[in-house]
């Protein structure tokens, strides 16, 4: 297996300065996204193969380095987020136009689980998930179902940590879904739309804004000129008040704001504290700093910053050190080579600033935690390798 080795320089934030060790692994496949166990004695990595099969990596943390002992596979279509649902055993994966595949941690820590698949419909592309903090409530980031919603999944945990999924509904979240966040207080659940209609940005809160009403917003040098995209507040107790029976209308009133949110936005993280969102502007290479509250009550006056991020197409993103710094993938996926990841120091909120990058190889995508805060799990697509970044 190999090890990458890098340390960084000194990052100011408000705490005394870090230095951050960067740990490489090699995965068996493209890496999407990682999940460390609450014990912080395992880390899974979901992972497409070349063999066009998907599953998951599934590594042991020990006192020096990440040693893969397992994995467990998950099928043919493309293995996306993962999350362990709260207060339970259970594993929840995106598994693209599958749906979500549901697995116990245990027989998934040997790779012998069996999944159980709740599809979302017709080439749904099921990506990335959140749950709400009691474990009751699952919502899946359906990129491309009805060219974008977000799947409201009842959980109905038992005693043993085993979950019960049904399925209550969609809320509609055109055009093409990439993104889902829940508050921390499990009230409202933040989503983003990479693209919406121009005559509906143009009455939408942020119309007239430059850094988020936007045209001639493009995914590639030669793909055709779109408009802005849009970020998606909405009420959880009233998705998860949704059922079978509900309207297209009824779940439409679960949104409580949509606010444009310049050139597709694709990822949406939210401060300890709830106050605060960032999302990743992949087109203007920016990410868009809101007030939390603000978007409820003054939404075209929500946007507080937007702060570059020193790379091309940033995608994931992750806050730590207690919310005073970002982390921000910039995947360059679109012109090809190596990305980078910045970090992005937050402690003066006037002066957001890039203070150091770190140079990756080819798509860095997705940002995660360790249980304890003490690292950072950073998957680099096309690279095949999962880094691994923790202070010195």
């Amino acid at each position: 297996m190999r090890i990458l080795l890098a340390v960084l320089t000194a990052i100011a934030l408000s705490a005394p300065a870090q230095t951050l060790q960067v740990h490489g692994y090699t995965t068996t496949g493209h890496p999407t996204e990682a999940l460390e166990t609450p014990d912080g004695q395992y880390v899974l990595v979901t992972v497409d193969t070349a063999q066009h099969a998907s599953g998951i990596d599934v590594f042991r943390v020990t006192p020096k380095k990440l040693e893969r002992v397992a994995f467990q596979p998950l099928g043919s279509e493309p293995a996306q987020g993962i999350v362990l649902i709260p207060r339970t055993h259970t594993l929840a994966v995106g598994v693209s136009n599958s749906g979500v595949a549901f697995l116990p941690l245990e027989d998934t820590l040997r790779g012998k689980a069996k999944a159980m698949a709740l599809p979302q419909g017709d080439r749904s592309g099921s990506g990335y998930l959140a749950a709400t903090p009691d474990g009751r409530f699952l919502f899946v980031a359906n990129e491309y179902g009805d060219r974008g919603n977000l799947g409201v999944i009842a959980l109905h945990p038992d005693a043993a940590g085993q979950v019960h999924p049904e399925p209550l509904a969609h809320i509609p979240t055109p055009s093409a879904t990439p993104g889902v966040t829940v508050s921390p207080d499990g009230s409202r659940v933040y989503a983003v739309g990479e693209v919406i209609a121009p005559q509906a940005a143009a009455q939408l809160p942020g119309h007239g804004v430059p850094e988020l009403e936007r045209s001639g917003c493009v995914q590639a040098s030669a793909s055709r000129s779109m408009p802005n995209g849009v970020l998606y507040v909405i009420d959880v107790a009233a998705a998860a008040a949704l059922t079978a029976a509900s309207s297209p209308q009824d779940a439409r009133q679960t949104v409580l704001a949509r606010v444009d949110s310049g050139c597709s936005p694709v990822r949406v993280a939210v401060s300890p504290d709830g106050a605060t969102l960032y999302v990743t502007a992949r087109g203007d290479n920016r990410v868009l700093v809101f007030d939390a509250r603000a978007l409820e009550t003054d939404p075209g006056h929500a946007l507080r910053q937007a702060i570059p991020t020193g790379g091309e197409a940033p995608v994931g993103l992750h806050l730590f050190a207690d919310g005073k710094a970002l982390l921000v993938a910039n995947s360059n996926r679109f012109a090809g080579g190596p990305g980078n990841a910045a970090v992005i120091d937050l402690s003066d909120a006037a002066k957001s600033t890039v203070r150091q990058t770190v140079k990756t190889g080819e798509f860095p995508r997705n940002i995660t935690q360790s249980a304890d805060g003490a690292r950072l799990y950073l998957t680099i697509f096309l690279g095949n390798e999962l880094l691994v970044l923790q202070p010195q």
